[in-house]
C-alpha cells in the first residue's frame, strides 16, 4: 500500500520564491523612507496590495506624527489605523488642553493618556501652587506698596508741617512782634545784599529812607504804652500801603523805621516820602481825645551806581547811607518836624 503524504498548497507549488519576495518587499516597505513598487511578479498575490496601503498609510501618519504634526488626515481601515486616529485625537486635544494651560486656565486636567496624563495634571497642580504663592506675594507686596506709601506720605506731611514750622519760626525771628515788619537784622542783611546789586549797575539807583514819629515820647507818656503801640501800628501800616512789594520795610526800634527803595532815583524818593508823610498825617489819631494828627519826619538818601566803588562792601555803602538818611532825618526834626528832608549825597565820588 502506498503511503499517503500531504499535498502542498496550490500558491507554493511551484516554490517558495514567492514568499521570499513578499517578505523582501514588505521589509524595504517599512525599512526605507520611499516606498517600492510591488514586484510585478506578486501583484496578483489576494491581499498583498491591501496590506501594502495600509502599510504605507501607517508609515505616513508615523512619519508626521514624528515632526509634530497631528493634523492630516489619513484613511485606512483596520484597528490600528483607528489606534492611531484615537492617539492622534488625544495628542490633539492634549496640544488644545496646553494652550488653555498658558493663556492661564489651570482647570484642565488630562484622564486618558495614562503616565502622561498623570505627568499633565501634577505639572497643573505644581503650576496651581506657584500661581496661589505668586498671588499671595503679590497681595503681600502690594499691602507693602500701599503701607510704603502711606509711609512716604506721612513723612512728606511732617517734612511740610516741619519746613511750615521752621519759616514760622525763622520769620518770627526775622519780624517785629508788634507791626509784623520786618525786624533791623533783616533790613541790613537785605538791604546790604541791594547794595552788592547796586554796585554792579552804572545806571541803577536806590533810596534809603529813615522815619521817626514826631514827638513820640510825649504822645506815650501822655497817653500810654498801648495807645503808643496802636500809634506805632497805624504808621506801620499806612508806610506799608503805599510801598511795593519789592521795598524792605523795617521797624529799626523804638518809633524809627527804616525803608530801601531799590530801582528808584532821588526824585522818585522825594515824592515817595512826601506820599508816606502825608498819608500819615492823614489818618485819624488812635488817642481819640486827642484831635491832633500823628505826624513823621523823613530822611532820604539817594544813592546811584556809578558813584559807588565796586571794591567797596555792600555793608559799608549802606551803612554810609544810612548815616546820611539819619541826618536828614535829625534836619527835619529840627526845622519842626512833619518833614520830608533831602541829604547830602555822602558819595559824591566812589568811596
Amino acid at each position: 500500500m502506498s503511503e499517503n503524504k500531504p499535498q502542498p498548497d496550490s500558491d507554493l507549488q511551484s516554490s517558495p520564491e514567492p514568499l521570499d519576495r513578499i517578505a523582501a518587499y514588505l521589509q524595504t516597505l517599512l525599512i526605507k523612507h520611499e516606498n517600492p513598487e510591488l514586484p510585478p511578479e506578486v501583484e496578483t498575490v489576494e491581499g498583498l496590495q491591501a496590506v501594502a496601503h495600509i502599510l504605507t498609510t501607517l508609515k505616513e501618519v508615523l512619519f508626521y506624527f514624528s515632526i509634530g504634526d497631528f493634523d492630516r488626515q489619513f484613511k485606512a481601515p483596520g484597528s490600528t489605523c483607528a489606534y492611531l486616529k484615537t492617539l492622534q485625537s488625544n495628542i490633539r486635544h492634549l496640544a488644545w488642553q496646553c494652550r488653555r494651560v498658558a493663556e492661564g486656565d489651570l482647570s484642565q486636567r488630562v484622564d486618558f493618556m495614562g503616565e502622561l496624563s498623570t505627568a499633565f495634571n501634577l505639572m497643573i497642580q505644581s503650576l496651581a501652587h506657584s500661581r496661589a504663592d505668586i498671588e499671595k506675594k503679590q497681595r503681600e507686596l502690594t499691602k507693602l506698596t500701599l503701607d510704603l506709601k502711606n509711609e512716604v506720605k506721612k513723612k512728606e506731611q511732617m517734612e511740610t508741617a516741619l519746613r511750615a514750622s521752621e519759616e514760622m519760626y525763622r520769620q518770627r525771628a526775622l519780624r517785629d512782634p508788634l507791626t509784623g515788619l520786618y525786624n533791623r537784622s533783616y533790613f541790613f542783611e537785605s538791604a546790604a545784599r541791594e547794595m552788592e546789586n547796586l554796585k554792579r549797575q552804572k545806571d541803577g539807583a536806590a533810596c534809603v529812607m529813615m522815619i521817626d514819629i514826631d514827638f513820640f515820647k510825649n504822645f506815650n507818656d501822655t497817653h500810654g504804652h498801648l495807645v503808643g503801640d496802636q500809634a506805632i501800628k497805624m504808621v506801620s501800616g499806612s508806610i506799608e500801603r503805599i510801598l511795593r512789594r519789592s521795598d524792605i520795610f523795617s521797624r529799626y526800634g523804638g518809633e524809627e523805621f527804616a525803608i530801601f527803595l531799590a530801582g528808584t532815583d532821588l526824585e522818585k524818593g522825594r515824592t515817595t516820602a512826601e506820599r508816606i508823610r502825608l498819608t500819615v498825617a492823614s489818618q485819624p489819631n488812635p488817642a481819640r481825645d486827642d484831635p491832633k494828627p500823628i505826624t513823621i519826619s523823613i530822611g532820604v538818601c539817594g544813592v546811584t551806581g556809578e558813584s559807588l566803588n565796586p571794591l567797596t562792601p555792600g555793608h559799608k555803602i549802606l551803612m554810609e547811607a544810612l548815616a546820611a538818611a539819619d541826618a536828614a532825618l535829625y534836619t527835619a526834626k529840627a526845622k519842626g518836624r512833619n518833614l520830608v528832608w533831602v541829604a547830602d549825597s555822602p558819595f559824591s565820588g566812589p568811596i
